[in-house]
């Protein structure tokens, strides 16, 4: 059998010349004076955000109560809501409330102020 010889020079590869890297520039440095008015200008646009208070709201701005009504009555409520672009249920069932007393004759109207200052007592007392 034949003897094989491996000439090892053969399989040298040569290394690939190295370019020279050129030292990049920034664009633009860095300006003590200009970041100062930069700075100084974004404060001056931004407006002071308001703090909303985290939990409840404190009491003594708003009493709510609980009132039932039926299925039917709400959504008559809320077509109502969206119909006048009304922006809550509170305020479309004021609004209803305060066109009714609008059209009372002056017997209802007298009715309607002595129940109202009877239950607004009773409501003070508790």
């Amino acid at each position: 059998m034949a003897k094989f010889t491996f000439d090892k020079s053969a399989k040298k590869k040569s290394p690939k010349p190295i370019t020279k890297t050129k030292i990049s520039k920034p664009k633009e440095t860095y300006d003590p004076a200009k970041m100062t008015k930069k700075v100084e200008e974004d404060y001056q646009e931004e407006q002071p955000k308001k703090k909303r208070p985290v939990g409840r709201p404190k009491s003594g701005r708003k009493s709510y109560q609980t009132v039932r009504l039926q299925k039917k009555t709400v959504l008559k409520i809320n077509a109502l809501e969206n119909a006048l672009s009304i922006s809550t249920q509170d305020a479309t069932v004021d609004q209803a409330i305060e066109r009714v007393l609008n059209s009372l004759n002056a017997d209802e109207k007298r009715s309607y102020e002595l129940w109202l200052e009877m239950f607004e007592k009773k409501d003070n007392k508790i």
